[in-house]
């Protein structure tokens, strides 16, 4: 058996590996219907291609790659960038979050703690007394 066999193979065994962890997330909740969607559009169009990878040529033919391996060179490079451009924007977002909720929940502490300060209530319980005795 040659190399090409068992890449393929392996393409095969990755991508339905891969669809059985995504329904388990699925059925976990953590994952919606269109996600799964998404998700199984994506594995289904890499067990095709690991089983016939001629069915990418009419999209590397015009674009002018010699080899397949190129063409998904240069489209994985493009994929890794896009996607760690989104997560470092998603990782943005929820620090912004995360921070304005530590503030508010810090304000909060802080105005019990203020009210519920027994030292605090008896310094004007004192200086009530104070008043009334004057």
């Amino acid at each position: 058996m040659n190399t090409t066999f068992w890449i393929q193979f392996l393409g095969i065994i990755f991508g339905l590996a891969m669809m059985y962890f995504t329904y388990v997330r699925f059925k976990r909740k953590e994952l919606n219907s269109s996600e799964l969607l998404t998700w199984f559009t994506g594995w289904i169009m890499l067990i095709v291609v690991a089983i016939a990878p001629s069915s990418l040529d009419f999209i590397i033919g015009p674009l002018n790659f010699y080899r397949r391996l190129d063409f998904f060179v240069v489209f994985g490079f493009f994929l890794l960038f896009g996607l760690g451009f989104y997560n470092y924007s998603i990782v943005k977002k929820m620090e912004r979050k995360l921070e304005v909720f530590v503030r508010k929940e810090a304000m909060d502490n802080h105005r019990k703690e203020k009210v519920q300060d027994p030292k605090l209530e008896t310094k004007n319980d004192d200086k009530q007394d104070e008043k009334r005795l004057s």
